[in-house]
């Protein structure tokens, strides 16, 4: 090791609070969707930042959005539904269009994967962070590691990424 490399942190998290969120998510989802079970789950979250110039001071302020994705591998179907932070409450269920998503790309040192949709759709994509976070986090979820679960989310954006290079659809590099 050289005077300036860091070395990096093993994440802390308490594995008995996790696998119990993981089952909140599992039975918020399934009160959600209907044929919840037929879906395999993820923590994703999003942000949003605004830049505001001031007079005196600029601010900047970051919104985080959490989710609960869905996914079956039977028919590529996505869905989301999102939660608060303390996993108390969640809204609708909202469906990706999956006629519109021409790619998927994922950033593996960011841990962000995205569906890509077609030019003119109205919107770029969506895009998930599906990071891990420990006891100490402060913006996300805590104890939210899902090393299995990001694994298997990742195996279906290949197939899908994978069908849509067969319907023709020219796809971003793509390294896990």
């Amino acid at each position: 090791m050289g005077l300036f490399s860091k070395k990096t942190k093993e994440l802390v998290y308490d594995a008995a609070n996790c696998r119990q969120k993981k089952e909140i998510m599992r039975q918020m989802w399934n009160e959600a969707v209907p044929d919840g079970d037929t879906y395999e789950i993820i923590h994703a979250c999003q942000t949003d930042s605004k830049f505001e110039k001031g007079l005196i001071f600029d601010t900047n302020t970051t919104t985080y959005y959490h989710y609960i994705v869905g996914y079956r591998r039977s028919d590529s179907k996505i869905g989301m539904v999102q939660v608060d932070r303390d996993l108390t409450q969640h809204t609708e269920p909202f469906y990706v269009d999956m006629n519109a998503v021409e790619g998927v790309s994922y950033n593996a040192k960011l841990k962000h994967a995205w569906l890509l949709y077609r030019k003119n759709y109205g919107a770029y994509g969506e895009k998930f962070d599906i990071s891990d976070s420990g006891s100490k986090t402060i913006a996300g979820i805590a104890d939210m590691v899902q090393e299995e679960e990001r694994e298997k989310f990742l195996d279906f954006l290949e197939e899908l990424r994978n069908r849509l290079e067969i319907e023709g659809h020219k796809q971003e590099r793509w390294k896990r």
